[in-house]
């Protein structure tokens, strides 16, 4: 028997799976001839298969040694190389098969998609279209040409590519759901749905169609239609971590509680297996140690495959520090609300500030007043995370300041880039963000005490006061009588307006037990709008614990000076946990409504307490619940100690630290220098601010 007529057998049976005897034919064929490249090509193949990667490349590049000229071989370097985390050179031995086919659609596809994965967007488009010259019926080259226009904000483009693809290739899940998206993203959700829906329809046991279809009922306020979608989900899917992150955030964002304790059990259990696309922002408001969130931290950025860049070590400036603030939040939105005067109090003899805005640009005066307070405002909403990061890094910028975490947006995968010599965390993330996205994280001595250090991934700062800064400036609006608020003429008034995600059954007991002892009282919350399911939801289980349901009220958002004007209405706010409130606590001080809280274990869970601390008023913080039901139930019975408090926030609380801007710019500052010299030392150790004389 021939060589070949032994090479088409050995390849038949690659084909019917056989591998162990593929191999084995290929074997003895390389045994009479060491330089048969077919044998050694796909013999290497096999042992690519079988997850044996490095003898796999070593066999296809003797191939090719043998025989240059064989675009499969190339090909199937690629993929072996991509399997062994070497993507530039994935992307060099598809360089070399398009060569050598130069007419091959799936080969320009696949070279597209290996930039796609280094962010190496404009390569990616000629690759795309080189895909599509060669064959305009090609589905893949459209949609990897849609992938690689959209993050570019070249977004109509991407979608005529995208429905381009969808129409040739209907069948393709992953064709309906990118054109869902785009439609999405050009203000046409109903079209997405209905996009989304025809799929479906198609393939009703898709779960990543029925993902994409409840991510946008949640994004659109459809949240009874989103939680429906993630159950499908997770039935089909019982370990799609993602989709139980939303449902279990979806159920107490409505203040649906009726499967909380299994869908808590599930995340708790699949933080423990390492489930992948569990989120760590979803983890701070259930009852999970520090431990528990920094493994769920370290697991998200794993499961996003986020691989952390090494940079060479370069020298920092020599004279003001160039420090550069990342963040979505530049607009209206509460953390401006807090930061607006840290920006303008920066000493600009000492430093260069530069805002990298990855968010929306509402044209509002906060958007304004943000641009203003800058040296730079650079504008990269839609951009990529790698063009985001060689902004950063072209402009040399010394410290990297994220504001974002693992909150909504793109700084993770900016993060891993590792566009600056240093990275920090300040204020926007309540946690560990894992890994080696940032050096440091700031805090102070009662979020994150040093005792606490081995459950962070970063190196602990602690600021003299509250790690949180403040905006002195901002105005609180005369509010509307009791009565146009909903509220009774006469009595307590509880409130509390931290999001409803924040509240859960344990808090809402404690709730029920003060509103027991407390019979003229209400309660106050907040819902984002008059149809917001929790304004029927928790009602209903002050119902279940014998509280009648119309002593639950609820205000609506409204503009920050107004909303900060009803608190005026307000004897205490009653905080939640594990999560507290952090801006709703210092928007409830500023504007003189004293917060009740207890000490937590973790940093989202010790906020309040670090801002009533700093404010002068440690004393309403409770060790426990039991403490805080009987310190709430004694306030309530006792009008001139409310009065004294309400007389502190008003008068020596005003000057305390929590409200002095200029102070924790300082201290701030004093933290980034101190970062400076430490890595220009080559070292990296926690440290705490002192306070300023």
């Amino acid at each position: 028997m021939t060589i070949g007529s032994e090479f088409d057998r050995a390849f038949r049976l690659h084909q019917q799976g056989k591998l162990r005897e593929a191999f084995l034919r290929y074997d003895a064929i390389l045994k009479a001839d060491p330089q048969h490249a077919p044998a050694l090509h796909y013999s290497g193949v096999v042992l690519h298969q079988a997850g044996k990667h490095v003898a796999a490349a070593e066999r296809i590049r003797a191939a090719i040694a043998a025989d240059p000229t064989s675009p499969d071989a190339w090909s199937n370097l690629a993929l072996v190389l991509q399997a062994v985390d070497r993507p530039e050179a994935a992307v060099n031995a598809l360089k070399e098969a398009g060569k050598r086919a130069p007419h091959s659609p799936e080969i320009w596809c696949n070279l597209a998609a290996a930039h796609l994965a280094l962010g190496e967007l404009d390569d990616a488009e000629r690759s795309a279209r080189q895909a599509i010259a060669a064959d305009a019926r090609h589905a893949a080259g459209w949609y990897h040409l849609a992938l690689a226009l959209a993050p570019r904000g070249r977004t109509l483009e991407a979608l005529d590519a995208a429905t381009r693809a969808h129409g040739i290739a209907a069948d393709v899940a992953a064709h309906a759901g990118l054109k869902a998206q785009l439609e999405d993203q050009l203000g046409s959700p109903d079209q997405a749905k209905a996009t989304l829906g025809v799929a479906l329809a198609r393939h009703p046991t898709t779960t990543a169609l029925r993902f994409d279809l409840a991510s946008l009922l949640e994004r659109h306020g459809d949240l009874a239609g989103a939680a429906s979608a993630y159950e499908l989900v997770l039935r089909a899917e019982p370990s799609h971590g993602a989709a139980l992150s939303q449902l279990l955030f979806v159920r107490q964002r409505t203040g649906d509680w009726r499967d909380l304790a299994a869908l808590r059990g599930a995340f708790k259990a699949g933080i423990a297996e390492s489930r992948p696309l569990l989120s760590p922002f979803v983890c701070l408001s259930q009852p999970a140690t520090r431990t528990e969130q920094r493994r769920c931290a370290e697991n998200w950025a794993q499961s996003l495959h986020l691989s952390i860049a090494t940079n060479a070590a370069p020298r920092l400036s020599q004279g003001r520090l160039k420090i550069g603030y990342l963040s979505a939040d530049f607009h209206t939105h509460a953390t401006a609300f807090l930061t607006a005067g840290l920006f303008e109090h920066h000493d600009r003899a000492r430093f260069e500030v530069t805002a990298y805005s990855v968010g929306p640009d509402d044209r509002s005066p906060m958007r304004a007043r943000l641009q203003r307070a800058f040296d730079r405002f650079v504008d990269l909403r839609g951009a990529p995370p790698g063009t985001i990061a060689e902004a950063i890094r072209r402009d040399q910028t010394d410290l990297l300041i994220d504001l974002k975490g693992h909150t909504e947006g793109v700084s993770p995968a900016v993060l891993a880039l590792r566009p600056a010599p240093v990275q920090i965390h300040y204020l926007g993330y309540p946690g560990t963000l894992g890994g080696n996205l940032v050096d440091y994280l700031i805090g102070d001595a009662v979020v994150t005490p040093h005792t606490h250090a081995a459950d962070y991934a970063e190196t602990l700062v602690q600021l003299p006061d509250s790690y949180q800064v403040n905006d002195i400036a901002r105005e609180v609006s005369a509010p509307p009588s009791r009565v146009e608020c909903g509220l009774p003429a006469t009595g307590i008034v509880f409130c509390c307006f931290n999001g409803s995600y924040k509240i859960n059954p344990e808090a809402f007991d404690s709730w029920a037990t003060i509103l027991a002892a407390a019979p003229g009282a209400t309660l106050w919350l907040l819902a984002r709008s008059a149809a917001d399911p929790v304004i029927a939801n928790l009602p209903r289980e002050a119902a279940i614990r014998g509280i009648d349901p119309q002593r639950i009220v609820f205000a609506t958002a409204r503009p920050n000076a107004e909303y900060l004007g009803l608190y005026c209405h307000a004897d205490l706010f009653l905080d939640t946990w594990p999560y507290n409130a952090h801006t709703t606590a210092s928007d409830a001080l500023w504007a003189g409504c004293p917060v009740l809280t207890i000490m937590g274990t973790t940093f989202a869970g010790r906020v309040a307490a670090s801002l009533l601390t700093a404010v002068g008023l440690p004393e309403l913080i409770a060790p426990d619940a039991a403490g805080y039901v009987r310190r709430a139930i004694a306030l309530a019975a006792d009008p001139d100690e409310r009065t004294r408090l309400k007389a502190h926030l008003g008068g020596p609380a005003r000057a305390s630290p929590l409200f002095d801007t200029a102070r924790t710019t300082r201290a701030l500052e004093a933290a980034y220098v101190e970062i400076a010299d430490q890595y220009r030392k080559g070292v990296r150790a926690a440290f705490r601010v002192q306070a300023a004389g």
